[in-house]
């Protein structure tokens, strides 16, 4: 074959599909005869044309999320924040395992043993909580939130401590002889909530701790016969109330899915012929469960009894003190350059869009792409790590979130990911925690988004944009679906540097 023909075959073919093409020339983003010339141009908007503050929404979804928090912690951000845990409680347990099977049955102690995976705050010093009965169990119509209030009955236990520095003996290779051991942590704390009084070795020293409501609800175990139901626990317990101890400030605890929360009964037999020294004893136990158990398995977390976590935050003698009124804000040049975002206590960086009056009278314009980038403060996580997402929700004049019905419900209006209808729900726009330590940043994309609010498509434009943790959903009527997560995570941001960054065409 000759060498030229073979060599230009392909590009004679080439040039013939070229010819053949239909394609339009700013189809394929080049200027040809008979095209209208597009010019692509790009903007960014910072202070002062982006107004940035700190503000704090009055509460956060709270109910059935995958951890629920008790402690008191006291920060000079956020001032003395304090949590509590309202529980309803559920007969799990084995019937076989009641007290009623044994002949002679006798209490030894009742504990509530919980598992913790955070501690926010020292875990060097022990908690102290106290623990009381509900006036009733918590209503399954009735939504609850960081701000609900939920009556006590009497209290079962005060001033109760536990060490958060447990540790556990663990074999690690059972081959060898003798086996070999290793000592890891032991995340769990227990409330004595009943004790008989131990003399003898291994347990001694333990006073006895007295509760004239934990003998009577075990004279009840004792006589439930072949069954202990729901409703004979619900007359005896209504549910759980667990609280820091006064003068307790020195951490948070976060009780997850990773431990099942229950209150435990320990018995033995007296029945037993021979009488058995204590150490040798064989202890049985009924637990009543509470918290996250089902779906701590697997399970979907509506079958979870109901459970909540009360947040307060006393911001008084903080730079964010006038938050104490929910419709105010703290500009950044007060804080430093700085704003917050944090979960659990409803801390949101409010960003002010300004300046945006060129872009709207532009005709013929097509936003490109539209990004937030919200850098945050450099090794500025010490106490809280940084949120790893955020998400945007519109706010009116007074930092109250709007809402807009959707199927008939009322719905928080959350900016939507490119390409979703953004007066819908379903799928909120997420700004992923992205770089070094150094210089770490969120970057929202909101091109859809602010083409509907240059054109006015929203139903009425917000006042400003309220930056929230992914992990705290805003309100429990929200439809937006959440993770169901709950924490005190917190990113200092870099207020001075947020930017709205504008690619845009004009035809």
């Amino acid at each position: 074959m000759n060498w030229l023909t073979s060599r230009c075959a392909p590009v004679v073919a080439l040039s013939a599909l070229a010819l053949a093409s239909c394609d339009k020339g700013t189809d394929l983003n080049v200027d040809l005869p008979n095209t209208t010339t597009i010019s692509t141009e790009y903007t960014e908007y910072k202070t002062p044309l982006l107004d940035v503050a700190t503000v704090r929404t009055a509460s956060v979804q709270s109910l059935k999320t995958d951890h629920y928090l008790v402690g008191r912690l006291t920060d000079n951000v956020a001032g003395t924040t304090e949590a509590r845990a309202y529980l309803n409680v559920v007969t799990a347990s084995s019937n076989d395992s009641l007290p009623s099977k044994l002949g002679q049955p006798v209490l030894d102690s009742v504990v509530l043993v919980m598992g913790f995976d955070k501690v926010n705050g020292s875990s060097a010093t022990p908690v102290r909580f106290d623990v009381s009965n509900l006036q009733a169990p918590l209503d399954e119509r009735q939504p609850y939130n960081s701000a609900s209030a939920t009556a006590k009955g009497a209290l079962l236990g005060q001033n109760l401590m536990s060490r958060l520095d447990r540790t556990t003996v663990v074999a690690t290779d059972t081959s060898t002889r003798p086996v070999t051991t290793s000592k890891v942590a032991d995340p769990t704390i227990r409330l004595v909530l009943q004790r008989s009084g131990a003399v003898a070795s291994p347990f001694a020293p333990a006073p006895a701790v007295s509760s004239a409501f934990f003998s009577n609800l075990f004279s009840t175990l004792k006589g439930s016969g072949m069954a202990f139901t729901q409703a004979q626990l619900d007359r005896e317990l209504k549910g759980l109330a667990i609280e820091p101890s006064q003068g307790f400030s020195s951490a948070i605890v976060s009780f997850g899915r990773s431990y099942n929360g229950r209150l435990a009964f320990f018995f033995h037999d007296a029945a037993v012929a021979a009488p058995v020294a204590p150490a040798r004893r064989r202890w049985r136990s009924y637990s009543v469960f509470l918290g996250p158990i089902y779906s701590s398995g697997g399970a979907a977390p509506a079958r979870d009894p109901r459970y909540y976590t009360q947040m307060s935050s006393n911001l008084a003698g903080t730079d964010l003190s006038r938050l104490s009124d929910v419709t105010q804000a703290v500009a950044s040049i007060t804080l430093n350059g700085t704003s917050y975002v944090q979960e659990g206590v409803g801390l949101s960086t409010r960003v002010t869009l300004k300046g945006l009056e060129t872009l709207m009278n532009t005709p013929g314009l097509i936003i490109n792409r539209a990004e937030l980038r919200v850098p945050v403060k450099p090794f500025s996580n010490a106490l809280f790590p940084n949120p790893r997402y955020i998400y945007a929700v519109e706010a009116d004049a007074n930092n109250k979130v709007l809402q807009r019905v959707v199927n008939f419900l009322p719905t928080d209006r959350i900016v939507q990911a490119d390409g979703r209808n953004q007066l819908l729900v379903g799928s909120r726009a997420l700004g992923e925690l992205e770089g070094p330590s150094s210089q770490q940043y969120y970057t929202l994309v909101i091109t859809n988004y602010l083409q509907a609010y240059l054109n006015d498509k929203l139903g009425g434009n917000p006042a400003s944009l309220l930056l929230v943790p992914d992990s705290s959903p805003l309100l429990a009527s929200s439809t937006e679906p959440s993770t169901l997560t709950l924490g005190l995570n917190r990113a200092v941001i870099d207020a001075a540097n947020v930017s709205l960054r504008v690619y845009y065409s004009k035809r």
